[in-house]
Formats: structure tokens, sequence, C-alpha cells
């Protein structure tokens, strides 16, 4: 069943995922376990669908526990602030798509540019932000649940 997307992520929180925070991914395997990385970008494509950018490299085994269409864990983190919200669903691979790499330029420049007012070294917001779109891989996932992580009395709760 599809639902709209605005009962599960109103526009601010849409806008927010989108917009070059930290999103930290965990994938269940065929075998159970979970495999975790580091996405680079976010995009909403339809009223109960993401897309996540992540580099192939160091993410092997993330990419094939999204081959497999395991459940998915995807933490959405602003270092400034804290805010966080972590999205669950289950997920599948994807080929990357142009406005992908748009969607990756854009918000790991955005992140690149929190990690460097943070007063983050050049060398380590570019290790962090680089990628090559060559390089680039994408999984999409239904959304299913969404819940409040900011540290704080409302954690837990879901949206």
């Amino acid at each position: 069943m599809s639902r709209n997307i605005m009962a599960v992520l109103p526009t601010d929180l849409v806008d927010f995922i989108q917009s070059g925070v930290s999103i930290i991914v965990a994938v269940v395997g065929a075998d159970g376990r979970a495999q975790t990385g580091r996405a680079l970008a976010a995009r909403v494509v339809a009223p109960d669908s993401i897309r996540l950018l992540y580099p192939a490299e160091g993410n092997a085994a993330l990419g094939a526990s999204a081959q497999a269409k395991g459940r998915i864990a995807v933490t959405f983190s602003a270092p400034l602030s804290h805010r966080t919200i972590q999205i669950k669903g289950v997920c599948g691979t994807a080929v990357v798509a142009a406005e992908d790499c748009d969607a990756a330029a854009r918000q790991s420049a955005a992140f690149g540019g929190v990690l460097s007012g943070l007063g983050y070294t050049p060398a380590f917001v570019s290790a962090i932000c680089a990628y090559r779109s060559s390089d680039m891989r994408a999984l999409v996932f239904s959304i299913e649940a969404a819940f409040e992580q900011t540290p704080g009395p409302g954690a837990g709760r879901a949206l």
C-alpha cells in the first residue's frame, strides 16, 4: 500500500534530508546481518520512496545487502543542531541518474561547508565529502516508518 509522503514526512523534513546532512545507512543482508555505510546524498523521488547515493568504494557489503532487498534504516543528522531523523523501509538497488549526480554534488558541498565551519581541516572535509561520479552507486527504498531521533525528550517518537 502506497502512502502519501506528507503523512510520513512533512515538507520541512523532505527539505532537511535533502539539505546536505550526515547520512548513515544500515541494510540487513540475506545472511541476517546489518551492513553499514555512509551515503553522500538523498533524493525523495516519489510519495513513498527515497534514493540514496553512496560511494562504491568501501561499501560492497552494503550494496550486496541492498540487492538482496534487505530492511533498511537511514539516519539523517545535522552536525550543528544534532537534529536527527531515522527512516526505515525495504530497499533495492537503482541505476545512478543525472539528477543523482547533481544531488550528490550539491549535498556533499553543503555538508562540507558545515564541517569546515565547525573547524574541521580541509583534508578531513575533502576525505569525507569527495566522490567520483563513476564510483557512485544508488539504492532506493520504500518509506515504512519515520522517527524523531534528535537527542531529548522526543527521541524515538514516530513521525
